[in-house]
């Protein structure tokens, strides 16, 4: 009787029956997900070259480079804000 108190056998039966559980659904899930990808397609997406990306006010490049008269004047206020620090 004493074995039995302190191995108690049902708890690794549904142990195991619980793992099985889990491992029949993660299959069940991950069979779906692919199906799912199978059906999705990524199409083939090409943009038209701008020659003038550079010159355009609120474009991130012209930002960057500080070429239009708007990004210049942002880039001297902040540059007086970051000294009056």
């Amino acid at each position: 009787m004493l074995p039995s108190v302190l191995f108690p056998q049902p708890y690794v039966v549904e142990l195991s029956k619980l793992r099985q559980q889990l491992d029949e659904a993660h299959l069940a899930w991950a069979t779906e997900w692919k199906r799912q990808q199978l059906e999705f397609e990524l199409e083939n997406i090409r943009f038209i070259h701008d020659p003038d990306w550079n010159r355009r006010l609120f474009s991130l490049q012209a930002a960057h480079d500080g070429k239009t008269w708007f990004w210049g004047a942002v880039h001297v206020v902040a540059g007086w804000g970051v000294m009056s620090i």
